[in-house]
């Protein structure tokens, strides 16, 4: 069944496209190997849904994104690629990253009826 009848139908919609952003950055850039994962995690409450997607991959490092980089984003916008983080500062109510040794996780909450 899934959450999507007990969500705000643009929370649903902003949700998979964040996730699938996300999901797509871990395969495309975290230099994962055959056995390497790909963790989702949702979690729901009345007012919030809280997603995480996280990898064992290399990281963002010195590479991790700023203001610079998202405001460069924006300038261009006919790139056809590089838009995953840019679209979640955009959406998401709140989203942050959290790196240590062996993980890298990426989270961002959505709230229905709160636009920022």
């Amino acid at each position: 069944m899934g959450l999507a009848p007990f969500l705000d139908p643009s929370v649903l919609e902003d949700s998979e496209l964040l996730v699938s952003e996300l999901v797509t950055n871990s395969i495309r850039h975290s230099g994962l190997v055959e056995l390497d994962y790909i963790e989702v995690k949702l979690q729901a409450s009345d007012d919030t849904l809280m997603v995480e997607v996280a990898d064992c991959g290399r990281g963002f490092g010195k590479r991790r994104p700023g203001p610079a980089a998202r405001a460069a984003q924006a300038a261009s916008p006919m790139r056809i690629s590089g838009w995953g983080l840019f679209l979640v500062e955009r959406i998401a109510n709140r989203w942050g990253i959290v790196e240590n040794d062996d993980e890298t996780r990426v989270w961002f909450e959505l709230r229905p009826g709160v636009h920022v």
